[in-house]
């Protein structure tokens, strides 16, 4: 009995099974042929476009209008008056850049003549203090050269016995005396020597100062001309 149960079961399974299989298989072919029937819609599509599709037409072409001879003149005019303003103010921008240029190289000689005209100052001070310590050292010498006179009038009363020193201690500081008198006139003439030195040196940077502040003025004198010129052309035409 269990047996005989069991294949009547499995039969049933499959009947079953087998019209599920069917009914699928009918459900696919009649969606396909539904797809297939139904019109594409971009022929509608097409059709309503070219319906809505306006005709082209081709635009009417512009007359050209001729320009009267005056309107021309007249643009000619403002033309030529545009392009001579740009030129005045390129020539003012010219003048005005030369002007600022002699200006800057009128100052650096403006400083060189200043810096040469201190310098020159320097060297004349310098003098005039080695001509003072000559002539202390002059003044030195002649008091010395006086000490040496002085002790010429011992010399002769010693040599004659009057005096208190003798002659040979006498003329000993005489040849002292002397000696200092001639060491301090050598450093008066080295003194002086120095101060000829910075006397020329001076003389060099005052003659190097007038040859700068000449150029200086030079160019002062350009920068001047230049400004003039950009002043009257900008009163003339702008």
């Amino acid at each position: 009995m269990g047996a005989e149960e069991d294949l009547a079961k499995k039969k049933d399974f499959q009947k079953r099974t087998n019209e599920d299989i069917d009914s699928f298989l009918a459900r696919s072919e009649l969606s396909k042929s539904t797809s297939k029937q139904s019109p594409p819609p971009t022929t509608s599509l097409q059709a309503q476009t070219k319906a809505q599709a306006p005709a082209d037409k081709t635009p009417p072409q512009e007359e050209k209008k001729e320009v009267p001879e005056e309107d021309n003149d007249e643009q000619i005019k403002m033309a030529r008056a545009s392009r001579a303003q740009a030129e005045a103010y390129h020539d003012v921008a010219v003048y005005r850049k030369r002007a600022h240029s002699y200006s800057h190289k009128a100052g650096k000689f403006y400083h060189k003549y200043k810096a040469n005209e201190a310098k020159a100052q320097k060297c004349q001070a310098k003098a005039v203090a080695f001509r003072e310590k000559s002539a202390v050292k002059r003044k030195r010498a002649l008091e010395h050269i006086e000490r040496v006179k002085q002790y010429e009038g011992e010399l002769s009363s010693a040599a004659q016995g009057k005096g208190d020193f003798s002659p040979e201690s006498v003329k000993s500081k005489m040849a002292t005396f002397e000696r200092k008198a001639a060491k301090e006139e050598e450093i008066a003439r080295k003194n002086d020597h120095k101060a000829a030195d910075q006397t020329e040196k001076a003389a060099k940077f005052r003659s190097r100062a007038a040859k700068f502040l000449e150029q200086n003025k030079l160019f002062e004198n350009e920068s001047r001309l230049f400004s003039k010129r950009a002043d009257n052309l900008e009163k003339a035409g702008l």
